[in-house]
C-alpha cells in the first residue's frame, strides 16, 4: 500500500511541475528520500537500452528514441537529459499506472557513468552502449579508471555491451561475461600514422603491458591497433564506417547503407554508428533505419555554421571539463586551411559545484592551434585569463592572444578587427549567445 501512496504522489508531483515549469527530477527526489530503492519498485516489462560514457550520450540516447518511434514504438525516454537516479525515475513514473507497471515497448535511457551502479541493478538493462571512457569533470569524477570501475560494479553476465572498437580502453569491459558487439571506423582520408594528439588513457598493452602498435590513428588512443604479443588487438567491428567524407557529410556503414553525417565531425560520426548499431540489433531493417536517421538529420537545422559576410562561422559546443571534446573540435578547426580566427569561453564552468578547476586546460592540445593561418586567438567570460595563459603556454605570440570580459564587448572586434573564417570552441551556455550576437540578435 505504501509503495502504491508513493506512486500515486510521485505521479502527481510529475503533473504540478510540468504545469508549473519546474525541474524534471524533483519527484525522484522526493521519493528516493522515502525509499533510495524505489526504482526496484517499477516493473519495466519492456527492454530497457542504457546509455553510458563521458559524452555522447545525449545525442545516441535520442536518435536511437526517435526511429524507435517512427517505427511505431512507445518509447520511455529521459529527453530532458536528467540522468542520474532521480531524473530517471521522475521519467518512469510518468509512463506508470498506480501499479507501478511503466507502459512502454522499449525505455532509452541516458544515465550518468558514475550513477550506473545505482541504475542498472534496479531496471535491469538489456542493451548497454558505452560511447567512450576519457579524462572528464576532474573535481567530481576523478580519473577515468575510476569511472572504469564505477561502470564495472553495474555490469552483470545478462547484459549486451554495444563498445567502440576503435577504443583500446573499452576492452577492457570484455572480462565480464557479457556478449558484446563493436562498431568502428575503417581505413579512411582522416587517419593519420602518427598520433597528433597525445594519448590520454591507455597506451600499453593490458596483457602484456608493452606500448601498442598503431597501424593508423583516428584520434587520441582511437585508431587500429595491435600489440607484439598477439594477444591484443582491435576486434573486427559488426558495424563499420568503410566510406567517410566530412567535407561531403556523409559516411557509409558496412560499404552499403550512406548516412549523412551533419555538421561533419567525428564525434558525430561515432554517436550515429553507435545508435545505428543498436537499432540494427533491435528492428533488423538497416535499409528503413538509414532513411530514418537521414530524414531525422536532413531536418536538423544546423544553425551553428553561418556565414557572416564573406566569412563563414562555425560555433562548436563543447563539454567543459572534458579535453576530448575539445580536442574533436581543434581535430575539426585544422581540416580548414584558411586563415582563421578562433574564439573559446564560457560563462561558467559547472553548474554541479562551484570548484573553479582548469587543470583540464592542460590535457587539451591548443598546440594544434598554433600555425600560419592563425589570426587570433579570442578568450572570452569568467576564465578568460586562465585561458590565455594556457594559449602562451601552447606557443601562441602573446600579440595574437585577445581577452574580453563578455560576448557583448567581443563582439564588435570580432565583426571588425579579426580576419579569415571564425570558429567558436564553446561550452553549451555560450553557444547560442555568440551565435545571436554575431548575427545582431538580443534573443537569449
Amino acid at each position: 500500500m505504501k509503495t502504491k501512496l508513493l506512486i500515486a504522489f510521485g505521479k502527481a508531483l510529475c503533473f504540478f511541475g510540468k504545469l508549473l515549469g519546474r525541474g524534471s527530477s524533483l519527484p525522484g527526489k522526493i521519493l528516493l528520500k522515502f525509499d533510495p530503492q524505489f526504482l526496484s519498485k517499477l516493473t519495466i516489462p519492456g527492454d530497457v537500452i542504457a546509455v553510458t560514457g563521458s559524452s555522447g550520450k545525449g545525442s545516441t540516447t535520442k536518435m536511437i528514441a526517435s526511429i524507435l518511434r517512427k517505427n511505431g514504438y512507445t518509447v520511455a525516454h529521459n529527453e530532458s537529459g536528467s540522468n542520474l537516479d532521480a531524473g530517471i525515475l521522475s521519467m518512469l513514473l510518468q509512463y506508470a499506472n498506480f501499479k507501478g507497471i511503466v507502459k512502454a515497448d522499449y525505455f532509452v535511457l541516458e544515465i550518468d557513468e558514475r550513477y550506473t551502479k545505482y541504475v542498472f541493478p534496479q531496471v535491469h538493462p538489456k542493451y548497454v552502449v558505452i560511447t567512450n571512457i576519457t579524462r572528464d569533470q576532474p573535481p567530481r569524477q576523478g580519473h577515468f579508471d575510476q569511472v572504469f570501475r564505477e561502470i564495472e560494479k553495474a555490469l552483470d553476465s545478462n547484459m549486451h555491451l554495444i563498445l567502440n572498437a576503435d577504443d583500446p580502453y573499452l576492452q577492457k569491459f570484455e572480462n565480464h561475461g557479457c556478449q558484446i558487439t563493436y562498431y568502428g571506423i575503417g581505413k579512411n582520408k582522416y587517419e593519420t600514422k602518427e598520433p597528433k594528439f597525445e594519448n590520454l588513457n591507455i597506451t600499453h598493452c593490458p596483457v602484456c603491458h608493452k606500448k601498442l602498435h598503431y597501424q593508423s590513428y583516428l584520434f587520441e588512443t582511437l585508431g587500429h591497433y595491435d600489440c607484439y604479443c598477439k594477444q591484443f588487438s582491435r576486434p573486427k567491428p559488426t558495424y563499420e564506417v568503410t566510406k567517410l567524407n566530412f567535407e561531403k557529410e556523409k559516411m557509409t556503414i558496412n560499404q552499403k547503407y550512406d548516412l549523412i553525417v551533419k555538421p561533419g565531425l567525428l564525434y558525430q560520426t561515432y554517436n550515429l554508428l553507435a545508435a545505428f548499431s543498436i537499432l540494427s540489433m533491435l528492428l533488423h531493417q538497416e535499409k528503413k533505419i538509414t532513411e530514418q536517421m537521414n530524414e531525422i538529420t536532413q531536418q536538423t537545422k544546423v544553425e551553428n555554421i553561418f556565414a557572416l559576410g564573406k566569412r563563414t562561422v562555425h560555433i562548436l559546443s563543447n563539454k567543459n571539463e572534458n579535453s576530448t571534446t575539445f580536442n574533436q573540435s581543434i581535430f575539426y578547426t585544422t581540416r580548414f586551411k584558411g586563415q582563421k580566427t578562433i574564439v573559446i569561453g564560457w560563462k561558467e564552468i559547472s553548474r554541479r559545484y562551484q570548484y573553479n578547476d582548469v587543470s583540464w586546460l592542460y590535457d587539451i592540445s591548443f598546440e594544434q592551434l598554433n600555425d600560419k593561418n592563425l589570426e587570433k586567438i579570442v578568450c572570452i567570460g569568467v576564465n578568460r585569463y586562465d585561458i590565455a595563459v594556457r594559449m602562451k603556454y601552447a606557443g601562441i605570440e602573446e600579440k595574437k592572444i585577445i581577452t574580453f570580459e563578455t560576448i557583448e564587448e567581443a563582439t564588435p572586434y570580432l565583426k571588425k578587427k579579426t580576419k579569415g573564417d571564425l570558429f567558436a570552441i564553446l561550452n553549451f551556455d555560450y553557444v547560442k549567445p555568440l551565435s545571436n550576437a554575431l548575427k545582431g540578435s538580443d534573443e537569449e
